[in-house]
């Protein structure tokens, strides 16, 4: 049996319609979690000999941005230390 993108659409769009709001909202911070996690590992993976405050701040530059706000919030300057 091939399942096409449409049907995949579709059996996700019916499954969120029998959520309540509160389901839906725990999905979407659940969502959030995996994607901070997955980016936190990434940057782990491509700076080994960072300490845990850099990878902190390499993952918060790549969904935060603004480079101004970084310098200003956080002292990281994504121009002369990258993402």
């Amino acid at each position: 049996m091939e399942i096409k993108d449409e049907e995949i659409a579709r059996r996700i769009f019916e499954r969120q319609r029998g959520l309540t709001p509160a389901e839906r909202l725990q999905e979407a911070l659940e969502l959030g979690a995996y994607i901070r996690n997955a980016q936190t590992m990434a940057v782990k993976r491509e700076f080994p000999d960072a300490d845990e405050l850099e990878v902190k701040l390499r993952a918060a530059s790549r969904w935060i941005r603004n480079p101004e706000l970084l310098k200003g919030a956080f002292g990281w300057d994504v121009e002369e230390r990258g993402f």
